[in-house]
């Protein structure tokens, strides 16, 4: 069980060192496509790890049953004497409440988690549909124009999605500004972006008491409006996206992804401001190698867990 315990030992070392030193990689926004992909392989191989750990486990067990050295069978074994009432009734009893406690809460977990995650996106879809219904349509695709006095544009994730744009933001805005908003909200229907930040959303509330997975939520959710903003300045300029951010007022809803709504003062410094070359540079090659970090070390232990330098027997 040396692999299960590697991977083990590397999904606690991403937990507790992952957040500060993601959060230092990617605190300056200089490339955040690199810096979404680092903080998501971090949150999905430990994930992954955890339940390839139970994998490895069931494997061994079934394995190695008859071989009595295997240090994992001979536990197995010594909880089914336990629960067989060989060594008396109390043992029995605190391990079969134990098992069931331990099991309960796993299926808890996963259930939590699905219906979290599910909710969130039917929440979502809802307010797409809601929107179809009171906006009004525009010439651009999937683009509704919604009576109200606060500045704000968003775009909600649904069947099909929605871009979503108010009255109050379409006169404060002129025509360059509207349409660098309007590229910023379809860059984030287009990368996925509302689905990434929900189920990012879900899996945080699931755990909230991991800052891997809530930090990286919101650090995610940053990073993406900084990406969006990337593919509308290539298409209109910085600095009419730049205006056009300004000139919005916070207020989308918990389930959009809004222009104006998230670390803006950050994203106007890094728009008005943009890195050097060669600290983008520097930025994008420690981000690589992170990522590539986290990418070989599970590999890295699995392959040498098959090849046998790891060995999985005791």
């Amino acid at each position: 069980m040396n692999v299960a315990a590697c991977l083990l030992l590397y999904s606690v070392a991403v937990i507790v060192f992952g957040p500060p030193v993601l959060g230092f990689l990617t605190r300056g926004g200089h490339a955040p496509r690199s810096a979404v992909t680092a903080w998501l392989i971090a949150i999905g191989s430990v994930v992954l790890t955890w339940l390839t750990i139970v994998v490895l486990v069931v494997v061994d067990v079934i394995a190695h049953w008859h071989d009595g050295d295997s240090f994992v069978v001979s536990c197995v074994r010594f909880l089914c004497d336990l629960a067989a009432g060989k060594a008396g009734s109390a043992p029995q009893v605190m391990l079969l409440a134990s098992a069931v406690a331990g099991v309960g809460v796993v299926a808890v977990i996963g259930i939590r988690l699905v219906r979290t995650i599910g909710r969130l996106h039917a929440h979502a879809y809802g307010h797409a549909e809601a929107v179809r219904l009171v906006g009004r349509p525009t010439g651009e695709r999937d683009v509704y124009v919604v009576d109200a006095a606060e500045r704000t544009a968003y775009c909600v994730a649904g069947k099909p999605p929605a871009i979503v744009v108010t009255t109050a933001a379409v006169a404060a805005l002129d025509e360059r500004e509207l349409a660098a908003v309007l590229a910023h909200e379809r860059a984030h229907l287009d990368g996925h972006h509302p689905r990434i930040a929900t189920t990012l959303r879900g899996v945080a509330l699931v755990f909230p008491r991991l800052a891997l997975m809530t930090r990286g939520a919101d650090e995610v959710s940053r990073l993406l409006e900084m990406c969006a903003d990337d593919a509308a300045a290539r298409r209109h300029g910085k600095r009419a996206l730049l205006n056009g951010l300004m000139a919005l007022a916070a207020g989308a809803p918990a389930a959009a992804l809004g222009a104006a709504d998230v670390a803006v003062l950050n994203r106007a410094e890094r728009l008005a401001l943009p890195p050097a070359n060669h600290v983008r540079v520097r930025a994008q090659a420690a981000l690589t190698s992170a990522t590539a970090m986290l990418v070989i070390a599970p590999l890295g232990t699995l392959v040498l867990g098959a090849s046998g330098v790891l060995m999985c027997g005791g």
